[in-house]
C-alpha cells in the first residue's frame, strides 16, 4: 500500500518524532483494533505511537468529539452542561454567545452519517486509504510540509487554526479537502500531553501524494537551492547580505 512508503519517506526526510496518523471513515473493519474506550484527541495520540483504533458511536468517550467526527453528539437537554463545562471547567468561552459564535461561523458542518466507524491508524500501519492524515510536529517540519504541499499550485492556504482540536485537525480538512494547520485547544493538549513545540499539520489524501511527489524537486524536500549569478549581484550592489539557501 502506497501510502506506507509515503509515511516512511515523510518520516525520515522531514525528521519526524511521531508517526503520522491515518483517519479513515468506513462502514467495514476487517483487520485487528482497539475497542477500548477513547477520546478523539486520545485516539490521534494512541495512533501516533503505534495503536490502531475504531472509533464508533459506541466507545467514543467525548461527546464533543464525537459530535464532530459526525458520529453522535449532545442531546438539546445536554446542551446546558456543556456550556457550563466549556466556560466553568475548561474557562475556554467568556460566555454562551461566544460558543455560539464558534459553532454558528465555523466554516464547516460535521459529516454526519458518513460512516459507522473511523479507524485512527499510523500511517505506515494503515490497511485503508487515509482521507486524511495528521502531522504532529514543530514548526519547521511543519513549514517544510506547507511548502511541499504548495510546490506545484502556489495557492495560499486558508486555514481554521481556531476551535476544538477535532474539529480543526480533522473535520476541517475532511469536509473541505484542504489542509490545515492547527494549534489544538489547550484543554487536548493537556489530555494528550502534547508538548509545548509541537502543532498540527492535516493533509487530504490527494496533497499527501503531492506532497510526496516534490520531495526531490523542492527545498523543503531533498532538493539543493542556489542562489543564480544574476542575483548574487543585485545583493551585492544593494549592500545585503548573502542569504543561505
Amino acid at each position: 500500500m502506497i501510502w506506507k512508503e509515503w509515511s516512511n519517506q515523510l518520516t525520515e526526510v522531514l525528521g519526524l518524532k511521531k508517526t503520522s496518523v491515518s483517519v479513515t471513515w468506513t462502514d467495514t473493519v476487517n483487520f485487528e483494533v482497539s475497542r477500548k474506550k477513547v477520546r478523539v484527541c486520545g485516539a490521534i495520540s494512541r495512533a501516533s505511537k503505534g495503536d490502531i483504533i475504531d472509533l464508533t458511536k459506541e466507545n467514543s468517550d467525548c461527546s464533543g468529539g464525537s459530535m464532530y467526527l459526525g458520529i453522535g453528539g449532545f442531546s438539546p437537554e445536554h446542551m446546558k452542561t456543556l456550556r457550563e463545562f466549556l466556560i466553568e471547567g475548561e474557562k475556554l468561552y467568556s460566555c454562551p454567545a461566544a460558543i455560539h459564535r464558534s459553532m454558528a461561523l465555523a466554516k464547516i458542518k460535521p459529516p454526519t452519517g458518513m460512516a459507522e466507524h473511523i479507524i485512527f491508524a499510523p500511517l505506515n500501519k494503515a490497511e485503508l486509504k487515509p482521507d486524511v492524515v495528521i502531522f504532529i510536529c514543530n514548526s519547521w517540519q511543519a513549514a517544510r510540509l506547507v511548502h511541499l504541499v504548495t510546490f506545484e499550485t502556489g495557492v495560499p492556504l486558508e486555514c481554521d487554526p481556531s476551535g476544538s482540536l477535532c474539529r480543526s485537525v480533522i473535520t476541517y480538512p475532511l469536509i473541505t479537502g484542504k489542509v490545515n494547520v492547527s494549534f489544538g485547544d489547550i484543554t487536548a493538549r493537556k489530555m494528550s500531553n502534547i508538548s509545548e513545540d509541537e502543532l498540527f499539520v492535516t493533509l487530504p489524501y490527494i496533497y499527501l501524494k503531492s506532497a510526496v511527489e516534490h520531495i526531490p524537486f523542492c527545498t523543503a524536500g531533498t532538493a539543493k537551492g542556489r542562489i543564480p549569478e544574476a542575483m548574487k549581484e543585485l545583493i551585492k550592489s544593494q549592500g545585503g547580505e548573502m542569504p543561505e539557501i
